[in-house]
């Protein structure tokens, strides 16, 4: 027998979502539910707000036999330039309408995802004005590009990276003392003498400071402004860390637990960070980088050793999510890892046409790393 299927509805502005908060809210702060921070409803109003009418919402939400949501999928419409990295150049695939999804699936509870992920496909598959879904990064296979690549008016799913890619995490650990251990005494000795030797170096004016309450939040954003902005991802990404909006969020982050930034300064002066969320049992590192004038101490893979140490002993039994990448500290500190990638769902004659030059730039781009490698 099939059972039936929730019904949904669409939230397209903002004060809609606004309106709901509470309730999503509740669901992403379920264990298991979202996927990380970006899911969070207090995370896309900050978006919408930040983007200053550049994006809209569009949030499927699935509701119960009693009204109630039981599963909600983010997305953000945009228009969007997708291009693909080949070496040093960019090749132009699409730019157009997109609907880009925060996070990486449906937020539900594990019992409720099945019919609130079909649900929701459905409402996708329906609304025929979509022709690009988009998934920045997503452990494979995604079930939700699943449930959109079937039945009538489905979507075609394209992988986007040319390369594989690694997502890399550090799996629950009873304590501390138990993910020490599974390291190795190399590995462990190891690393607590590099992070030794950087606060040697250093000298007496270097600390650790972690930031996690809504008091510590302007303080912090002022300091992140400093050391991001002598850190090589100024010249990649601009940001302003004081920016009213991501300050309010911030606050509201911390008074709910889900903010904790790490800081090595010395004396006054902030040289390494790492910035990250906790959710529902998972926390996620989303940046770290360090002051170039301190690259040769070693100062940014030791602060990430000192952070996950402290994340351990305060929060024993939270996943620690390093994302994707080839980072050597992600290497040395997870302890699982899992294929990801960047996903495209389009239909459509010229979607479809537009995307379907993905897979041959893969074929020749990997064919030409094999030649490059053997010579």
């Amino acid at each position: 027998m099939t059972l039936p299927r929730p019904a949904c509805v669409i939230l397209d502005h903002a004060d809609a979502v606004r309106h709901l908060r509470d309730e999503l809210a509740r669901l992403a702060e379920r264990p298991g539910a979202a996927s990380s921070i970006v899911q969070h409803p207090d995370w896309l109003l900050f978006e919408l707000e930040s983007r200053e009418g550049a994006a809209t919402p569009y949030v499927v939400v699935a509701s119960g036999d009693n009204g109630k949501p039981i599963g909600y999928a983010p997305f953000v419409v945009e228009y969007h330039h997708a291009r693909i990295a080949v070496g040093d150049r960019r090749v132009p695939i699409y730019q157009g309408r997109t609907l880009r999804l925060l996070g990486a699936g449906v937020v539900a509870s594990p019992h409720d995802r099945p019919a609130a992920e079909a649900s929701i496909a459905e409402a996708l598959k329906r609304d025929r004005s979509i022709h690009v879904l988009r998934i920045r990064e997503t452990e494979l296979p995604n079930t939700l590009a699943n449930a959109v690549s079937m039945g009538r008016a489905h979507f075609t799913t394209v992988q986007a990276n040319l390369l594989d890619q690694i997502n890399w995490t550090i799996e629950p650990q009873e304590s501390l003392d138990a993910y020490l251990a599974g390291l190795g005494s190399k590995r462990r000795n190891d690393l607590t003498r590099r992070l030794r030797n950087v606060y040697k170096k250093l000298g007496e004016q270097a600390q650790l400071r972690v930031v996690d309450t809504p008091e510590q939040v302007d303080e912090y954003c002022t300091l992140m402004n400093q050391v991001y902005a002598r850190s090589w991802h100024a010249e990649a990404v601009a940001i302003d860390w004081t920016l009213p909006a991501r300050r309010a969020l911030f606050r509201q982050l911390a008074s709910e637990r889900c903010l904790i930034g790490h800081l090595l300064m010395l004396g006054d002066q902030p040289i390494a960070y790492v910035h990250g969320y906790r959710l529902a049992g998972r926390y996620l590192l989303d940046d770290t980088g360090y002051d170039e004038a301190f690259a040769a101490h070693g100062v940014g893979s030791a602060l990430v050793f000192q952070a996950v140490q402290d994340l351990l002993a305060r929060y024993p039994g939270e996943v620690i999510d390093f994302g994707y990448g080839d980072n050597q500290y992600k290497r040395v500190l997870a302890n699982r890892q899992v294929s990801c990638g960047a996903l495209y769902m389009v239909r459509g004659v010229e979607a479809r046409a537009r995307f379907g030059m993905i897979a041959p730039l893969r074929w020749v781009y990997r064919g030409m790393r094999r030649v490059m490698r053997r010579e």
